[in-house]
């Protein structure tokens, strides 16, 4: 591209050259002939101006002035050569003076001008200048290779500005390209610097905006991911239990076992479809989520786990309260994911309460566990803490991801023992309709 953009810099640079100066060249060697010409006359006529009105009769010989390269020759009314260099008979330059004008024409490779004699108004000779074509030549020759000379100087420079315009323009377009290799080798954090070529820069802009694009789907994707693994882990758990259970001790009805079997299943699949929303849809507008049927299914759900564990449940929470939340199977998410880290990781009592305020609704989860690692108030940090480098798990960082998916937030409240959480949503403006439920 490089030598594409100098290549055409240059070629307009000795185009405009050669047009310009063609024509330059004819001109100057015309005014060159012109001047020539013109010299030679104005020679002439001040030669004629020192010849006495009776050089015809006297006696005393003519002396014309000597001219630089330039013959003088003074003629007769008839004729005839009296002094100088020139033909001993008139010519026809001579002739033609000889009648009262100045005459100048070229013989071969002379250049000849007449200039009349006058006395009285009477024509009584003729002074005849001449010079030899060849000095006329050479001025234009040095003219003409003066314009050869400047015009190689114009294309040398115009090579120059070729080659620092090209450098500017291609310098851009390499950047764009180094960014777009590092793109396609994973680097999603490439900034481009304005070059004041509006075309580079929209191209930039453009670029930049898709490694973003790109970096925030690889992110949600890979999240998707640990969130499925995570997820997943629960319902699977309780399916295999079911099932094993079921085999040890067999029911009189075996539709039993099928129809849970069969709500897990759907639970998996619930839970797969809200994972592969939040991983492919980077933001949506906020809707109504009502929070009481949330808390009992919550209770439903997790009591039993628990209770089995000898560890009691306590879910409080005041009825008819709406918050703005993405999905509701979302939020329930998240509360699954912090419900499995206390059972997990946590001790004794679990309690869950919510607490409003003018514009927020909070959401409460306790228990007696030994708390949360230092690393678990940094999202970063998180995404990587599994298993014993952080005693509540992966599930905190994907809680956190999924509140924030409902326009929240999730607050360490207490670090531990008997560690805290809160997540704080958004309440919903009170419906006339929806309130009297």
């Amino acid at each position: 591209m490089r030598r594409r953009v100098t290549a055409g810099i240059l070629a307009v640079a000795v185009l405009a050259v050669v047009l310009f100066g063609l024509p330059l060249v004819v001109v100057v060697q015309r005014f060159v002939d012109e001047q020539a010409a013109l010299r030679l006359e104005r020679r002439a006529v001040l030669a004629s101006r020192q010849v006495p009105s009776d050089f015809a009769s006297s006696a005393d010989p003519v002396e014309l002035p000597a001219g630089a390269g330039i013959a003088l020759a003074l003629y007769d009314a008839r004729g005839n050569r009296v002094t100088g260099a020139g033909p001993r008979r008139a010519d026809a330059a001579v002739k033609g003076a000889l009648e009262n004008q100045v005459r100048q024409v070229e013989h071969g490779e002379t250049r000849v001008a007449a200039i009349p004699v006058l006395d009285h108004e009477t024509v009584i000779g003729v002074v005849r200048a001449s010079e030899p074509t060849t000095v006329a030549d050479r001025r234009a020759q040095r003219a003409t290779l003066l314009l050869a000379a400047l015009g190689l100087g114009v294309i040398v420079v115009g090579a120059a500005v070729a080659r620092v315009v090209a450098g500017r323009l291609v310098r851009p377009v390499r950047q764009l390209r180094d960014h777009a290799v590092q793109l396609g080798d994973g680097n999603f954090g490439i900034e481009t610097r304005p070059t004041g070529i509006a075309e580079v820069d929209d191209a930039g802009a453009a670029l930049a905006a898709t490694a973003r694009q790109l970096d925030d789907l690889l992110q949600r994707e890979r999240a998707f991911s640990a969130d499925a693994s995570h997820q997943l882990r629960t319902p699977l758990a309780a399916l295999r239990s079911n099932i094993e259970t079921e085999l040890r001790f067999p029911r009189p009805d075996p539709t039993i076992v099928l129809d849970e079997a069969l709500e897990d299943i759907a639970r998996l699949d619930a839970t797969i479809d809200q994972l592969l929303d939040l991983a492919r849809t980077s933001s949506v507008e906020p809707a109504r989520i009502e929070l009481g049927p949330m808390l009992d299914a919550l209770r439903r759900d997790w009591n039993g786990v628990l209770a089995r564990s000898g560890r009691p449940l306590v879910v409080i929470g005041p009825a008819n309260v709406w918050v703005l939340g993405r999905a509701e199977p979302l939020l329930r998410q998240a509360l699954d994911a912090l419900m499995d880290n206390a059972v997990r990781h946590g001790q004794g009592e679990v309690r869950v309460s919510v607490r409003l305020t003018g514009d927020s609704a909070t959401v409460r989860i306790t228990d007696h566990g030994p708390g949360f690692a230092p690393s678990a108030d940094q999202p970063e940090a998180d995404a990587g803490a599994v298993g014993e480098a952080e005693p509540h798990g992966f599930g905190l960082p994907l809680a956190r991801r999924l509140v924030g998916a409902n326009h929240g937030r999730l607050v360490i409240v207490d670090r531990g023992p008997q560690p805290t959480i809160d997540i704080v949503l958004r309440r919903a403006p009170v419906v006339p309709g929806l309130a009297a439920r």
